[in-house]
């Protein structure tokens, strides 16, 4: 069977041969073994299925890209383009390496697969049925495994401003840092609040309720009601579990 790519004249930015060189590659080897990987992974798609992107645009797409907070931090790869203004993101940097996060324009920013293979699963999966792949999302995004990692890299963010990024880590949390989930339960960015109240009200724990209950006293409303909603959901774990 003749590749699609094979019929490109090697001109067209969507031929594997036009491709920018290694400097547009993620600077570890690691994050070069990531996104090879999925480079293999993909080659069997053909005629742009969901609209994702060649080797050649993946690469020139990413440095059209380079200015976005979370592209940097996360050494984001645009895995599609659909015209939307959302895109598929493979991380090729710490602490969510090798996950592939939605980059959303006006909803939820957050890892919503753990891998490259994954992603490529979903697509596939979502051709077959005839629906999109953001319908394919789960509702709670993979736990990073470095946890480690993650925390470390969400305080350094806080202590250089960048909560715009971190609301998009919270879902990848764990919830055991308490002394960290607390911190973003009381910082005056409502967002931040917000986040950590959204993802206990998911993955409710009744070690987790004086968070929640931070989340319900804070001074925004956004994040008053989502605390709330927060503590209500750790109740209905059963009134034995939660100590009065």
């Amino acid at each position: 069977m003749t590749d699609f790519f094979d019929s490109l004249p090697k001109g067209d930015p969507r031929h594997p041969a036009t491709v920018p060189d290694e400097t547009a590659w993620p600077a570890s080897e690691e994050g070069r073994a990531v996104l090879r990987d999925y480079f293999d992974a993909s080659a069997s798609f053909h005629e742009d299925v969901f609209h994702l992107l060649s080797r050649s645009a993946v690469l020139e797409q990413s440095e059209r890209f380079a200015y976005h907070p979370l592209v940097q931090h996360l050494g984001g790869y645009i895995l599609d383009d659909a015209d939307t203004s959302d895109h598929h993101v493979l991380a090729t940097g710490s602490p969510l390496i090798g996950n592939v996060v939605f980059l959303s324009h006006d909803g939820e920013t957050r890892a919503v697969f753990e891998s490259g293979a994954a992603f490529l699963a979903a697509v596939r999966e979502a051709h077959d049925k005839g629906i999109e792949v953001t319908d394919l999302h789960p509702d709670q995004s993979p736990i990073a495994k470095d946890q480690g990692a993650l925390s470390a890299f969400v305080r350094s963010l806080l202590a250089s401003a960048r909560g715009d990024v971190v609301v998009s880590l919270v879902p990848s949390l764990n919830l055991e840092d308490i002394g960290l989930l607390q911190r973003l339960a009381e910082d005056e960015d409502f967002f931040l609040g917000e986040a950590v109240a959204n993802v206990i009200e998911k993955r409710p724990a009744v070690a987790l309720l004086p968070v929640a209950e931070l989340c319900a006293a804070h001074i925004h409303p956004q994040v008053t009601r989502a605390g709330h909603r927060a503590v209500k959901r750790i109740h209905l774990l059963g009134s034995s579990a939660v100590p009065r």
